[in-house]
């Protein structure tokens, strides 16, 4: 059931957005949509274990290869990456919005673990690399969205407002959660661990999608066919990219494989939080985000089945 809860959930969330807004749009209008992200990443960052999962292979030689190889990857290339394909691809400017602020944020925060997991990688290393994605990614963030919006010619963007919204919305939460959870005897239960976090995403993409109801409705086949061909160009130049770069510079299988999956992936909370931080009109640029975050999950899961057990 957890699998299945946060994906259907979404997609009732559209569809009560699209039929019934106004709930919504209040809670959005309230502020409601800030504090939501803060307690995804509260909770995500009090979800984090640091210690060593224990299927590492190896020693830590040959980390500070890994590590770059991933920053430069995940953090400063996927961006241009995505900034090609919304050059090429005709789609409307909400929709290359969204997909350029997918390409520029992080590593999922917990979906790559799990493909590497499958995958028979080391895991370890994926924690390692998800994490300092994800905090390094908030000073990165700002910065390639001002270059590659702006190149575009989508959306003037300055860098400081939106990183001290980002430090306050992401970074600062995350940390105080994993400080709560080297500190704290406290072990919440597994459901509110398992659920909450997925909720949190839900409402937030109702309140948002509630916002640009009527853009929503108008939606045509023919754009969301176009984001869902570039959502796997993106994705799959990114695979190819990890794959590649991990043969000429990794010599471990098992880290070629938490580079393959921790770093060709993208994660949606911080995505949404990029979009309450720009005060967007975010409802259709956000559909590129969640079109791109399935179809990311769906092709790794398929290959992380395929790779289960190869050396």
């Amino acid at each position: 059931m957890k699998n299945y809860f946060m994906p259907l959930g979404v997609l009732v969330a559209i569809a009560i957005a699209i039929v019934v807004p106004q709930p919504g749009r209040w809670l959005e209008e309230a502020g409601l949509v800030q504090w939501l992200v803060v307690l995804i990443f509260l909770i995500n960052g009090f979800q984090t274990r640091l210690q060593s999962s224990g299927n590492g292979n190896g020693n830590g030689k040959g980390y500070l290869r890994l590590i770059i190889l991933a920053i430069i990857i995940n953090l400063l290339v996927a961006p241009w990456i995505g900034w090609l394909v919304v050059t090429f691809i005709p789609l409307s400017v909400d929709m290359s919005v969204g997909l350029l602020v997918m390409a520029a944020v992080p590593a999922t925060l917990s979906s790559g673990i799990v493909m590497t997991r499958i995958a028979g990688g080391d895991t370890t290393a994926a924690l390692t690399l998800t994490i300092l994605l994800n905090i390094i990614g908030v000073f990165t963030i700002p910065l390639l969205l001002m270059w590659t919006l702006g190149s575009a010619g989508l959306i003037e963007l300055s860098v400081w407002p939106l990183l001290q919204q980002l430090a306050l919305l992401v970074l600062l939460p995350f940390t105080v959660g994993m400080l709560l959870r080297r500190i704290s005897s406290y072990e919440p239960p597994a459901f509110m661990l398992g659920y909450l976090p997925s909720a949190c995403v839900i409402s937030t993409v109702w309140m948002l999608m509630s916002r640009s109801n009527e853009a929503l409705a108008s939606l045509v086949v023919d754009q969301m066919l176009l984001v869902v061909a570039a959502s796997l160009i993106l994705h799959g130049v990114l695979l190819l990219i990890c794959w590649g770069g991990g043969v000429l510079w990794i010599e471990q299988m098992g880290r070629r494989k938490a580079l393959l999956f921790t770093c060709s992936q993208k994660t949606l909370p911080v995505a949404i939080s990029v979009m309450a931080a720009m005060d967007l009109s975010a409802g259709v640029a956000l559909v590129s985000c969640i079109l791109y975050h399935f179809l990311q999950l769906l092709v790794d899961s398929f290959l992380a089945a395929r790779l289960a057990g190869s050396q």
